[in-house]
């Protein structure tokens, strides 16, 4: 039983691990062409975003360009089920879509702009972006809400240099991606902060208003 609730705790990672797991066990069996094909078709590039295919914003999330790297999906899974078990399941995947979500839109803004002011390839609209990476940066992003404000610090420090270096080093669209997403995470994390403030002020007031509102017993004698 205990095993099962400790399961129940980590439902998101565990789906998404599986459902990843059995989508690259299906793309191993297809041809050098088809995986090709599915590749592009579940891309949030700017291409399919601006054809109105907003379904691969879920289908690029289970997905990796090329083979599937295992060491990097289990440190993925660490990190997921570390998050969701500490935050619960409903912000784990509120910050993991958002960030998805948010730094994906983020990367097909800044193409567009850059393709219309030929700052950037045309290229660049059809490259292929699938992966989990850019939710995986936020949910390390809003871990800050979880740790004490000298552990706040240090987290944010040492995730700011790793992005920017990573960024430096390689100037590529996800890179930047990648810091938007971290940038988000940073953002949902302050307000976690702040609502759990402020719901436990609200659980203090209800409590001391409820104490006040106690009958007192005086003990007489006669």
């Amino acid at each position: 039983m205990r095993v099962l609730v400790a399961l129940s705790r980590l439902r998101v990672t565990i789906a998404y691990v599986a459902i990843s797991v059995v989508v690259a066990l299906l793309m191993d069996r297809l041809g050098p062409h088809s995986q090709w094909r599915v590749l592009h078709e579940a891309s949030t590039n700017l291409h399919n975003l601006s054809d109105g295919h907003v379904a691969t914003l879920v289908t690029s999330a289970f997905l990796t360009d090329g083979e599937l790297n295992w060491g990097w999906l289990a440190a993925v899974a660490l990190v997921f089920a570390a998050a969701e078990w500490i935050s619960g399941s409903k912000r784990f995947l509120l910050t993991a879509g958002v960030g998805h979500v948010g730094a994906t839109a983020a990367v097909a803004v800044g193409l567009s702009v850059g393709i219309h002011a030929d700052l950037l390839a045309d290229s660049l609209a059809m490259t292929v972006d699938v992966g989990i990476s850019y939710a995986a940066a936020a949910v390390v992003g809003s871990m800050i809400a979880y740790l004490p404000a000298r552990g706040m610090v240090v987290w944010a420090t040492g995730w700011i240099v790793a992005v920017v270096a990573a960024a430096i080093s390689d100037p590529s669209f996800t890179a930047f991606g990648h810091a938007g997403a971290l940038v988000i995470g940073f953002a949902l994390g302050a307000a976690f902060v702040h609502n759990d403030g402020k719901r436990l002020l609200s659980n203090r007031s209800h409590s001391d208003a409820t104490e006040r509102m106690q009958p007192q017993h005086s003990v007489t004698s006669l």
